[in-house]
C-alpha cells in the first residue's frame, strides 16, 4: 500500500513536471517567433501596434478629465487613482501613444508587481504542497493568461496581488483579507461574486466586512478621483452592451468564454460562407446550452454547500464563482489567472481535481494553430519597431480554449456535488472479519 501511494505520487509529480516543461517550451517558442518575425505570435492580441496600451490609455485619463464620459470606463475609480500614483504626470500632456514613449516608470512598476506576485504565489502554494509549489508557480506566472496580461499592460496584474492575499493563507488578519478582497473587487467588479462563498459558508462577519470594505475603498477612490459615480459606471456598461457586434467580435480572439463567438455570429461577417449553415446553427444551439448547464451546476453546488457547509471548501466555492463570472461575460483571457490560482491550490487527487488541474496547465500553454485565413494585414509592430505582415483568421484556440474552461467548471461542479453527497451518505467501510472459534482462544491466550 505504501509503495503504491509513493508510486502514484511520483507519477503525479512527473505529469505536472512534463506539463510545466511544455509551458516553458511554448514560451521559448514564442520568444523565438518574435525575434524571427518581429511580432508576438497568436493568441496574443492581434493589434501588434497596441502593445501595453491598456495601461497607457487608462493612465491618460488618470491625469486628464473624461474617464467616464469620453473614455467610457466601466471600472470604479481605483484604477485611475492607482495609475495616477504609478505613472509620470508630465508624459500625459498629449496622448496615450506619446505617453508610451515617455513614461519610463511602466516597465519598473509592472516588473515589480510581477516579481511580487511570483513570490506571493510561491509562498501560498508552499503552504498547500511544498513538493509542487515551484511547478505550479511557474505554470501560473509564465502561463499564457499572465503573459497576455503583461502584453496588454493590464491592471489585472496589481489586482492579482491583492487577490492572492485575499484568498491565500498568507494573511492572518481577517480585516486585511477583507481589505484585499475589496481592492480586487474595485479593480475588477466581476469579482464581487467572490463574496458569495462567505455567505454560503455562513461566515456572516466576513461577508459584512467584505461588503463594508468594498464600499469604503470605492468611496475613498471616488473622493480622490472626483469622478466615477455608480450611475456613470452602469451607464457605460449598458452602452458597451449596445455597441455594434463587430466591435465585440474582436473579443473572440482570446477569451475564456464563447460569448465572443455568439457576437461574431450576429455580425455582418459571412461565417456561413466558410463553415456552412448546419455547423453555425449547431453552435448557436450548443454554446448557450453548455453555458447554462455549467451555470446550473454552480447554483446546485451553492445549494448543496448551503445545506452542508463543511462539504465544499471556501476556495472551491470561490473558484466556482470565478468560473461562472468569466464564462458568462466578455472578460479577457487574462482573467483566467484568478481561476488558475485557485485551481492550482487543489491536490492532485480524484478524477475531477485532476481534470481541472490538467485543463489549467493546458490553457497556460502559449501556442496557437491557425485553421482558416480570412485576410492578410500589414502593420507596424511596436515591440520590434518595423513593418510586419501576418494573416488574420480563425484559430484552433479560439474554438478549444473556452471549451476547456467549461470543462474546468464541470469538473469542479462534479467534484463539489460528489463531496456534498458523501457528506450526506458517507461511504460504508467494510468491517474486518472477526476471528471465530479456536482463533479467539488463541488470540486471547
Amino acid at each position: 500500500m505504501i509503495v503504491a501511494r509513493f508510486t502514484k505520487r511520483r507519477l503525479a509529480y512527473l505529469a505536472e513536471l512534463l506539463l510545466v516543461l511544455e509551458i516553458a517550451y511554448s514560451v521559448i517558442q514564442s520568444a523565438a517567433f518574435f525575434f524571427r518575425e518581429g511580432r508576438v505570435p497568436p493568441p496574443y492580441d492581434f493589434d501588434i501596434n497596441d502593445t501595453f496600451m491598456d495601461w497607457f490609455n487608462t493612465a491618460y485619463y488618470a491625469h486628464n478629465p473624461g474617464a467616464y464620459d469620453i473614455f467610457m470606463a466601466v471600472y470604479p475609480p481605483i484604477s485611475f487613482d492607482f495609475l495616477r500614483i504609478f505613472s509620470i504626470h508630465s508624459c500625459y500632456r498629449f496622448d496615450p501613444v506619446f505617453a508610451r514613449e515617455c513614461d519610463w516608470s511602466f516597465p519598473w512598476v509592472m516588473g515589480a508587481f510581477l516579481a511580487l506576485n511570483a513570490a506571493l504565489v510561491y509562498a501560498t502554494y508552499r503552504r498547500e504542497n511544498q513538493e509542487t509549489a515551484w511547478l505550479r508557480t511557474i505554470a501560473l506566472c509564465l502561463g499564457l493568461p499572465m503573459l497576455f496580461a503583461v502584453e496588454r499592460g493590464q491592471l489585472v496584474i496589481p489586482c492579482f496581488t491583492f487577490f492572492v492575499l485575499a484568498h491565500g493563507r498568507l494573511l492572518k488578519s481577517a480585516r486585511l483579507k477583507w481589505l484585499s478582497m475589496a481592492i480586487t473587487i474595485n479593480f475588477k467588479p466581476y469579482l464581487i461574486l467572490t463574496i458569495i462563498p462567505q455567505l454560503v459558508r455562513r461566515r456572516w462577519t466576513a461577508f459584512e466586512g467584505c461588503i463594508l470594505a468594498t464600499v469604503a475603498v470605492y468611496l475613498l477612490s471616488y473622493a480622490a478621483l472626483g469622478a466615477g459615480t455608480p450611475m456613470d459606471i452602469i451607464k457605460n456598461m449598458l452602452s458597451f452592451d449596445e455597441l455594434s457586434t463587430i466591435v465585440k467580435f474582436e473579443n473572440m480572439f482570446y477569451q475564456p468564454s464563447y460569448l465572443g463567438f455568439l457576437d461574431g455570429f450576429k455580425s455582418s461577417f459571412p461565417f456561413m460562407f466558410y463553415i456552412g449553415s448546419r455547423p453555425l446553427e449547431l453552435a448557436e444551439f450548443l454554446i448557450p446550452l453548455l453555458n447554462h448547464i455549467g451555470q446550473f451546476g454552480v447554483v446546485a453546488c451553492f445549494a448543496g454547500a448551503l445545506w452542508r457547509p463543511a462539504a465544499v471548501s471556501l476556495n472551491r466555492l470561490t473558484a466556482l464563482t470565478v468560473c461562472a463570472a468569466i464564462t458568462g461575460s466578455l472578460a479577457g483571457g487574462y482573467s483566467q489567472i484568478f481561476l488558475f490560482f485557485l485551481v492550482f491550490m487543489e491536490p492532485w487527487r480524484g478524477p475531477s481535481r485532476i481534470v481541472a488541474l490538467v485543463m489549467a496547465y493546458l490553457l497556460s500553454i502559449s501556442t496557437e494553430v491557425q485553421l482558416l485565413s480570412i485576410g492578410h494585414s500589414v502593420e507596424i509592430s511596436y515591440l520590434s519597431n518595423r513593418v510586419v505582415g501576418f494573416d488574420v483568421g480563425v484559430t484552433l484556440g479560439e474554438i478549444v480554449r473556452p471549451g476547456l474552461v467549461l470543462l474546468i467548471e464541470y469538473a469542479l461542479v462534479v467534484g463539489s456535488l460528489a463531496a456534498v453527497i458523501r457528506s450526506v451518505w458517507p461511504p460504508r467501510v467494510r468491517d474486518e472479519p472477526q476471528p471465530q472459534g479456536d482463533a479467539v482462544a488463541i488470540l486471547g491466550a
